[in-house]
């Protein structure tokens, strides 16, 4: 995870970030092997949502990969929650935008998927599911 403090050459890299432009790499700290990958920034806004900061982390000594998304912006003072209603295999493929705070919900199966678990991120509803999966095979 790469963290900007104030004043370093990465706080001067989000407020340098325009919106759909890809920064150039930085060298960052692989946390697999210990040996320097590069860290890519790109800047978006999503429509009816909020600002994002995706990063995009490469190892090419050990071949770890990493994508987060780090929301920016002020945080709403109310949470918002979306239903979907899964009717078929499609369905399963819709992108879905998590943050940290966000936790996702299948009361029909009394399963929940919690803020701590696969935060800040970007995947299909099947993705999450397939990660809780693999995470709860793990244990």
């Amino acid at each position: 995870m790469v963290e900007a403090k104030p004043g370093s050459d990465l706080t001067k890299l989000f407020i340098d970030l325009q919106e759909g432009v890809p920064t150039d790499e930085i060298e960052s700290l692989c946390m697999e092997c210990r040996e320097q990958g590069h860290t890519r920034f790109m800047y978006t806004k999503i429509p009816f949502f909020r600002e994002i900061i995706l990063s995009s982390f490469n190892c090419e000594h050990c071949g770890n990969r990493n994508n987060e998304v780090q929301f920016g912006g002020s945080l709403n003072d109310l949470g918002v929650k979306y239903t979907l209603t899964v009717v078929d295999m499609k369905s399963l493929n819709r992108s879905v935008v998590k943050s940290e705070f966000a936790s996702i919900s299948i009361p029909e199966l009394d399963f929940e998927i919690p803020p701590q678990t696969q935060q800040g991120s970007i995947k299909t509803v099947e993705g999450y599911l397939m990660s809780a999966i693999e995470g709860i095979s793990e244990l």
